[in-house]
């Protein structure tokens, strides 16, 4: 095993940057249904390390501050190989330090150590070790219990944390800086108080750069929720912007969590956190664990778990449990979780590979005001704990262990983006997150080499689109064993009811007409013209448009009026089409192709390093 070398170079700056999550694959018809992963939900979210529009206006224009945008900064280099050193495994000693701290740190076997939200917002919280184990009460000293012992934890006395509150107008990679920072001066003389921030670290690991730096375009105001509310909601009517409330932490939350046995019996009180460890890594049991099912829907369930339990308080002053846990520890639960374990091995380490990345990339840029540093949902990246470990998508995890996708070019790493189901062709990350293109994420066919000389210019029109959309069967995706065809190709109706709430959320009279004005390569719809009986708007944002249109499995489609006024809707694909097709994965690794070969044809430009 290689020696893991890594140097933090930068620290996050406070900030709650919000992108969004990645598509989670549908289990095969074969196997089961899903039953809540955002593959199942149309309006499926980016993944992980993946910017999202900062939110939806009120008006659905949206209108950039009135100044040309500079030359991009050159990329940032890598760090000089001499100056890297072991990193440091993470300090314990201290819970909240590293529930707080947002930062790279490192187990002591040299893994990435991350923290996982299980849940927040509780009043109590039960939970069994599966062995015998030890709870370390924060100022509190040392409590031993015996495999199985159901304890308690309640909080007493909590105060929230205190938060500064600010108007976002747009969160972009750290390349758009310069751009951001003249939309900040054209905002200023605009009588706005505007200014960029940065959020995020850049460490090297193995002479590798690891860089998930943003930028954020603020304004300022009384640093109240209020205030900032009534600063969004001015930018939106008077501007246009797009704007939205964003958070920085001042002040953790403080009270008293009070540990009990059986029956109620007081135990220890500890100083805001406790922290479970548990013989031999045997794991744990947090019971009732609150999750996503279904279209919006929440359950809860009894969850296992490897690795160390906190129990602290959130921002809001309730409780949290949050599972700490070496990053390919995390991986065995959360492959299984996006990928169906009964997928090709090729496939199942391309998803490896891909989560590996993902989770990399994120640390230091989500959940900035709580206390971890992904959650378990989608929005981050879909994990069960040990309920979803398999054999299978074990050795997949083995076999790749510490690989992360490296551009070739800057050995930085690569936002490795991935959805459900490209529909035949991918799509560049800026037609659906804009900002600057990143030349591994190239939207190309996803077919073999014969049928993807078909299409040399991509889908960009609705002539080429039209065609795609009957010829493409060739795609990987539609050729995996499992895959679903009304996910590859779909119809939608927008009956008179539909179009009526459509023009509604603009503000325009029921909808009559839809005309897509710009497409990206795969043909995506990036802009949207909608004529209403009382006036004519235009939206913005590969997602927004799926959302507008009643939650769209993707913006791959066709408009196809019909003779009582309905419009229909033809298209194909399942998510955003960026990055890894999942299906498309699939169909690759029954064609033979290992994991680097299909992470090449998804990732250009890149390549698949070991890092520890």
């Amino acid at each position: 095993m290689g020696r893991l070398l890594a140097v933090l170079l930068a620290v996050a700056l406070a900030a709650d940057a919000a992108p969004t999550a990645p598509g989670t694959m549908p289990e095969p018809p074969a196997l089961a249904e899903p039953s809540a992963t955002a593959a199942q939900e149309p309006a499926e979210p980016a993944a992980a390390g993946t910017p999202a529009p900062a939110a939806e206006p009120s008006s659905a224009t949206a209108v950039a501050a009135p100044q040309p945008e500079p030359a991009l900064p050159l990329p940032l280099p890598p760090p000089d190989a001499a100056v890297l050193a072991p990193p440091p495994a993470a300090d314990l000693t201290d819970p909240l330090d590293l529930l707080w701290g947002h930062r790279l740190e490192f187990a002591p076997g040299g893994e990435p150590l991350v923290t996982i939200r299980l849940m927040e917002g509780q009043r109590e919280i039960a939970f069994r070790p599966l062995a015998p184990a030890r709870v370390l009460l924060r100022g509190g000293g040392e409590l031993r219990v015996g495999a199985g012992a159901r304890l308690r934890v309640v909080a007493r006395e909590a105060v929230p944390a205190v938060l500064a509150w600010r108007a976002l107008l747009e969160e972009a990679p750290l390349a758009d800086r310069a751009r951001l920072e003249a939309q900040a001066q054209a905002w200023r003389v605009r009588g706005v108080r505007a200014e960029t921030r940065v959020v995020g670290a850049v460490y090297g690991i193995a002479g590798r750069v690891v860089d998930n730096r943003r930028a954020l375009l603020l304004v300022d105001g009384d640093g109240t929720e209020a205030g900032a509310r009534v600063v969004v909601e001015t930018l939106r009517a008077a501007h246009g912007a797009r704007a939205t409330l964003h958070a920085t932490l001042v002040g953790r939350p403080s009270g008293r969590l009070e540990l009990r046995g059986e029956g109620g019996a007081p135990l220890g009180e500890a100083d805001a956190a406790l922290t479970l460890t548990v013989e031999g890594e045997a794991g744990f049991l947090v019971e009732g664990v609150e999750h996503e099912h279904g279209r919006g829907g929440r359950a809860r369930e009894d969850r296992t778990y490897r690795g160390r339990l906190y129990l602290t308080l959130d921002a809001g002053g309730a409780l949290a449990a949050v599972h700490g846990v070496p990053l390919e520890e995390l991986l065995r639960g959360l492959v299984p979780s996006e990928m169906p374990a009964s997928s090709p091995r090729a496939a199942l380490e391309a998803q490896a590979v891909t989560a590996r990345s993902n989770v990399l990339a994120q640390i230091g840029t989500r959940h900035l005001t709580d206390p971890f540093m992904l959650c378990a949902e989608v929005h981050c990246q879909a994990y069960r704990g040990d309920a979803a470990r398999t054999g299978r998508t074990d050795a997949a995890v083995l076999a790749t262990r510490g690989e992360a996708l490296f551009g070739r070019a800057d050995r930085t790493l690569v936002n490795a983006v991935y959805s459900a189901m490209c529909g035949g062709h991918g799509e560049h990350n800026d037609a659906v997150w804009d900002g600057t293109p990143d030349p591994s994420l190239r939207g190309r066919p996803d077919l073999p080499p014969a049928a993807a000389a078909r299409w040399p210019v991509g889908l960009g029109t609705d002539a080429l689109l039209r065609r795609f959309l009957v010829a493409g069967s060739e795609a990987y995706c539609a050729r995996a064993a499992g895959a679903s065809r009304s996910r590859f190709r779909w119809t939608r109706r927008l009956d008179a009811a539909a179009l009526a709430r459509v023009g509604a959320e603009l503000g325009i009279g029921p909808a009559t007409a839809l005309r897509v004005t710009a497409r990206g390569v795969s043909g995506r719809a990036r802009e949207l013209e909608v004529t209403g009986a009382a006036g004519r708007a235009e939206v913005r944002g590969e997602l927004r448009i799926r959302r507008l249109l009643g939650g769209l499995p993707s913006a791959m489609f066709l408009v196809e009026p019909e003779p009582d006024g309905a419009l229909g809707l033809r298209g194909g694909g399942w998510g955003h089409g960026a990055g890894m097709c999942q299906w498309g994965a699939v169909g690759r690794a029954e064609a033979g192709q290992d994991h680097r070969e299909i992470l090449r044809a998804y990732y250009s430009g890149a390549e698949v390093s070991r890092i520890y």
